[in-house]
């Protein structure tokens, strides 16, 4: 009984929204996900070894700079956020991710300083509100866009197919309660 009551307080947000046909046919769609994206399985893939290979260098370093730093990668595009607090980091950090073969551009971002838990939980939650906002945007392909937010400043890599689905995007994060600043990393194909 209390699965099933967490589960409800879970996807009540969701079923509210009116994304329910997104979450019923969620699981046929999973398959398809790759098909969907403006992007090729090869390129997925090509990320996946770029973040993978940020971990280890980062880590190879100190397993703390690992930590305090988050790196994202959309074709070969890099964003790096956290906070660190050896100013030497921010410039280590981006000098790593620059020797690795497939990055293409790096848009650092992390900061010097302290970070709360608390910020961490709320950046979370508006990551998640984002994502969900443009899941229930029929205009926009969701898929292609990645999103990562830090200190209420919502960060977008991705491949808008249309103008208009750039603006689209950029609107409905900026709306999300609590999202101080957009800043985008969005192409346009």
């Amino acid at each position: 009984m209390r699965l099933q009551l967490k589960l409800l307080l879970l996807v009540s947000p969701v079923i509210i929204s009116g994304c329910v046909p997104i979450i019923i046919g969620g699981g046929m769609v999973a398959g398809g996900y790759t098909a969907v994206r403006e992007k090729k399985l090869g390129d997925t893939l090509n990320d996946s070894k770029i973040d993978i290979e940020i971990k280890n260098r980062l880590y190879k370093i100190d397993h703390k700079l690992q930590s305090d730093v988050s790196a994202v990668t959309d074709h070969g595009s890099v964003l790096l956020t956290g906070v660190v607090s050896n100013p030497e980091w921010v410039g280590v950090a981006e000098r790593e991710v620059w020797a690795i073969k497939g990055v293409s551009e790096v848009n650092n971002h992390i900061m010097v300083g302290n970070f709360s838990a608390t910020q961490l939980v709320k950046d979370d939650y508006l990551t998640t509100a984002c994502k969900t906002a443009l899941v229930c945007e029929k205009d926009v392909r969701s898929v292609n866009f990645k999103i990562k937010t830090y200190d209420s400043v919502v960060y977008v890599l991705g491949i808008a197919r249309t103008e208009g689905e750039l603006r689209t995007v950029l609107n409905v994060i900026q709306k999300v309660k609590g999202v101080k600043k957009v800043v985008s990393y969005i192409k346009l194909i």
